[in-house]
């Protein structure tokens, strides 16, 4: 487990199904995500899949909790892990009554260390679609770096949609510097 000063970082549980549910399928919370679901049953799949990643070492979501309350708040992770290239895709969500008070941020400082510290990442790879100014915001002061835009690299709905590339290197400076120590093992 992770800790901050107002989060926990732990693994999913099946009690997490209900909130999660509630975040993928929040209009406002898959605005800009890849994914939404319409009943328990698919969510349930992303449930599955986040501990499948996790066992075969190709990714690592958690579930994010405030320690004064324990209320479920998002999630954040890596998925992707190519073991030859060492690079990963980073993801996060946040339920909105939660949004505007920096725990994602907080999350990441703490989350990101500990991925480069325990795995064999190199690069983190996130996608932004560009009208998400708040996710390029918090990128840029986690200190990712602005790669350039994928053109019409993807189709949402019945359109494609452009993607911003931002990468965080196991060199950077934010790569290495988190709020606490690392407790947790894959």
């Amino acid at each position: 487990m992770l800790e901050t000063p107002r989060l926990r970082l732990r693994h999913f549980s099946e009690t997490d199904l209900e909130p999660v549910f509630a975040g993928l399928s929040d209009p406002r919370v898959v605005a800009y995500y890849g994914l939404s679901y319409r009943t328990l049953d698919e969510c349930r799949e992303q449930m599955a899949w986040y501990k499948a990643i996790e066992v075969a070492r190709t990714g690592l979501w958690l579930a994010l909790e405030t320690r004064s309350t324990g209320c479920f708040a998002g999630a954040i992770g890596m998925y992707g892990l190519d073991p030859e290239h060492q690079c990963a895709e980073f993801g996060y969500w946040l339920l909105p009554e939660f949004w505007g008070r920096g725990m994602m941020h907080e999350a990441a400082r703490a989350f990101l260390p500990h991925v480069y510290a325990s795995l064999p990442l190199h690069r983190l790879l996130a996608q932004v679609e560009p009208p998400n100014h708040r996710s390029t915001r918090l990128l840029k002061r986690l200190g990712f770096q602005y790669e350039g835009l994928s053109r019409e690299c993807e189709r949402k709905d019945s359109h494609f949609i452009s993607l911003e590339n931002y990468s965080l290197l196991r060199s950077d400076p934010a790569a290495r510097a988190g709020l606490c120590p690392s407790t947790l093992q894959l």
